[in-house]
């Protein structure tokens, strides 16, 4: 075996499905599975297999966009076409929870009620990070208010013969660190979700 035309073509069946994301299950399994057949057939037929021949098989089957273009106008299924919703749904999730965190709530009713991402994507806006940068400026003011004492005491410590307080140098690095990515985290997944109403976009306009 090949690895490297196996991960060629694995990577070609991954950006077919992506392409076929709006097909139903059933219609894009059988597809699938017709595709990669007739890529599986085609290898075996090599007298010599090389990524070079790989290659060439999966060019001959044409680009993966090119292919699902084709099933929808054989199914007669129209790609979603992103508006308002979806932009709404974004700016929502990062930052409606400033708004009493109703603004948040109603960007993820805009986001599940949206044709135009996946459950798992929708489910990833919802967990990362919850209430958006609000929530990040919440728990950052939780963790500024607890390092007004400027000192924690050690652990144990207590009684006439205890170590004095310590300092919590190291635990608010630890502190830092995780509040940067609670910002870094919504800002990535708004970024992804951008893309895949982009990428919807030019399917619906091909």
């Amino acid at each position: 075996m090949n690895s490297t035309a196996d991960r060629a073509v694995e990577t070609y069946l991954k950006r077919l499905d992506a392409d076929l994301a709006d097909l139903p299950r059933a219609r894009r399994r059988e597809i699938l599975d017709e595709i990669a057949q007739h890529i599986a057939e085609a290898r075996a037929e090599l007298p010599a297999e090389s990524e070079a021949d790989t290659r060439t098989v999966l060019e001959r089957l044409g680009d993966p966009a090119d292919i699902a273009a084709d099933a929808r106008q054989r199914f007669d299924v129209q790609p979603a076409q992103p508006g308002w919703r979806e932009t709404a749904a974004l700016v929502l999730l990062l930052f409606g929870g400033f708004i009493f965190g109703a603004g948040w709530i109603a960007g993820l009713v805009l986001l599940w009620s949206s044709a135009v991402w996946k459950p798992w994507e929708k489910l990833l806006g919802t967990l990362v990070v919850p209430g958006g940068l609000a929530s990040v400026l919440f728990a950052f003011s939780l963790w500024a208010a607890g390092t007004d004492s400027g000192a924690v005491p050690c652990v144990g410590s207590g009684g006439p013969n205890s170590q004095p307080p310590c300092t919590s140098g190291d635990s608010h690095v630890l502190a830092f660190v995780g509040l940067a990515c609670l910002v870094v985290a919504p800002l990535i997944v708004t970024a992804y979700l951008a893309l895949r109403v982009r990428r919807q976009r030019e399917l619906a306009t091909a």
